[in-house]
């Protein structure tokens, strides 16, 4: 009896990301993911016309699941630091399918200029709105500072926390505390800085 369409077209997916998180997107050929998925090379052309429209679909398969719950987290009254790192937790404990995906995002996504304009108009219609108007409350609270522009606050936020407490795991660098530990570092880097507390700043 033949699967239905919809179970292939997961297949599908489920081979593509174990293939692309083990071997990088560009070094697998879609024959590859038809045969580990058992099927042939004209469906994979029926569900993703082209190649980046099946790493896409990987991402996305994950991607929609996460953003609600991450959603909710930023939605709650708790101060931003409390909320920053329920979600820095929240991912950190994510399953394995979304930690591949994290994987394929930032190895292979960023990298490539026209996956890495499509990630981030996929995020500017996801986490990055609602990461803004965190922001944005705890500005309005006096929780952060009131002048820095919000586009550096984002970067900040990414390139501190969530890159720093979640992707470095993947990096061989040594004395590396663990994933909790991670998050609370970032976190205090993230609104305290690195400076000592009794430097002077200079002029």
């Amino acid at each position: 009896m033949a699967r239905p369409r919809t179970d292939l077209k997961l297949r599908l997916i489920a081979a593509a990301r174990e293939a692309f998180d083990r071997d990088g997107v560009d070094a697998v050929s879609l024959r590859a993911v038809a045969g580990r998925a058992g099927t042939t090379i004209g469906m994979i052309y029926y569900y993703f016309p082209t190649k980046d429209d099946l790493v896409f679909a990987v991402i996305e398969d994950v991607y929609a699941r996460v953003l609600p719950d991450v959603a909710a987290l930023l939605s709650t009254a708790e101060p931003l630091r409390t909320k920053l790192g329920a979600v820095m937790r929240r991912l950190a404990g994510g399953s394995n399918d979304e930690r591949a995906v994290m994987r394929i995002a930032v190895r292979d996504a960023l990298i490539s200029a026209p996956r890495r304009a499509r990630l981030f108009a996929r995020f500017q219609r996801g986490h990055i709105p609602l990461v803004l108007d965190a922001f944005a409350r705890a500005r309005a609270a006096g929780e952060i500072r009131s002048d820095a522009p919000a586009a550096m606050e984002l970067f900040s936020a990414g390139a501190i926390a969530v890159l720093g407490a979640l992707v470095l795991e993947h990096l061989p660098l040594p004395g590396l505390p663990p994933a909790a530990a991670r998050i609370e570092i970032s976190l205090d880097l993230l609104f305290q800085g690195i400076g000592a507390a009794a430097a002077s700043p200079r002029r």
